[in-house]
């Protein structure tokens, strides 16, 4: 109870007092965080790819999230596993495995650069989704920003009505699924502690992918799963700043900047491994970045309007958070 009740006091006492405008900036902070670990994980996902499947590259990588967290569930004692919501959880391992699943699918049927389009029609499911099933206000510039974005991505991807398949239906289902999993990390992030959606998203993911990790094994060599180490805790950490994210802001305010990871793996490329960035590249990022500048300065605007008092709705929902157990809270 007392790694629960910990995690709970740190997090409230960090909104504890924030302005409008900081809750704000710190919620967005965590979010484009996770987009930098994000871009890790690919990498090395996309290193595995070379010599391993899909199913079993999920598989591994969710077990080996599980396995890394073992140590501190096992230190808070018994109380540490429990959970109020297993089905909760499994319901998001289970949107996780078919989203990641049908992305692989899609990826036999069209161009690269036409799934990443159309699986960054996904602002627009999660907004709707953030609507009608949390009640969010979802104003205009936030609409405004994410069209920016999106048509940012067109230009970075460029995509002909040629490559497009009617099969790529499959690729607006898994977008679907990945909105709906970002809405059920929403709605649970304050109810349960962020260890219990950790693991135990980490486990139903496992579970779920199994069977098909099974049909295609191919041999692990030590190496690889020394990489599969270090994915696993990548998974903890980009799902980590994903949920402190949702501590602060709604779900529908971060759609805009979905697109920002177009940005930032430029600018890793560049960085990291000397790639020059395409003119496409550059001209979609000056309009992605100028959305999300004025999505930002809206939303600051607005918070501003309520004279910068403390928020106490996100102090309110911050120290919901479970003080009994694990649970009470890929992904």
């Amino acid at each position: 109870r007392g790694l629960a009740a910990a995690m709970a006091a740190a997090a409230a006492g960090a909104a504890g007092g924030m302005t409008a405008r900081r809750t704000y900036m710190v919620g967005i902070g965590w979010y484009l965080s996770h987009f930098v670990v994000s871009i890790g994980n690919d990498g090395l996902m996309k290193y595995l790819g070379g010599s391993l499947p899909p199913f079993q590259i999920v598989f591994l990588r969710f077990l080996s999230a599980a396995v890394v967290l073992l140590p501190l569930l096992v230190t808070g004692g018994k109380d540490a596993f429990k959970s109020a919501r297993l089905y909760m959880h499994f319901v998001r391992g289970s949107l996780l495995a078919l989203g990641i699943g049908l992305w692989c699918i899609g990826l036999n049927l069209l161009p690269f650069a036409s799934c990443v389009v159309i699986n960054n029609t996904m602002p627009f499911f999660k907004m709707t989704f953030a609507k009608f099933i949390l009640g969010e206000k979802v104003g205009k510039e936030r609409w405004l920003a994410s069209i920016g974005g999106f048509i940012g991505c067109l230009i970075i991807f460029n995509p002909t009505s040629a490559t497009f398949d009617p099969r790529s239906l499959v690729l607006l289902l898994s977008a679907c699924c990945f909105a709906m999993l970002d809405i059920f990390n929403k709605k649970y992030a304050t109810s349960e502690s962020i260890v219990s959606m950790l693991f135990y998203g980490s486990v139903a993911t496992a579970l779920v992918s199994a069977f098909h990790a099974w049909k295609s094994w191919v041999p692990v060599t030590t190496a690889q799963l020394g990489l599969f180490g270090l994915l696993g805790c990548g998974a903890n950490l980009l799902l980590f700043c994903l949920l402190k994210g949702f501590q602060y802001v709604d779900a529908s305010a971060t759609c805009p900047y979905r697109y920002t990871e177009f940005v930032l793996s430029a600018i890793i490329g560049f960085l990291v491994f000397a790639e020059k960035p395409m003119a496409s590249t550059l001209l979609g990022s000056c309009i992605i970045l100028p959305s999300v500048v004025y999505c930002a300065m809206i939303e600051c605007r607005g918070s501003a309007d309520s004279k910068d008092e403390p928020t106490k709705e996100a102090d309110e929902k911050l120290a919901a958070a479970p003080a009994g157990g694990a649970g009470g809270r890929a992904g």
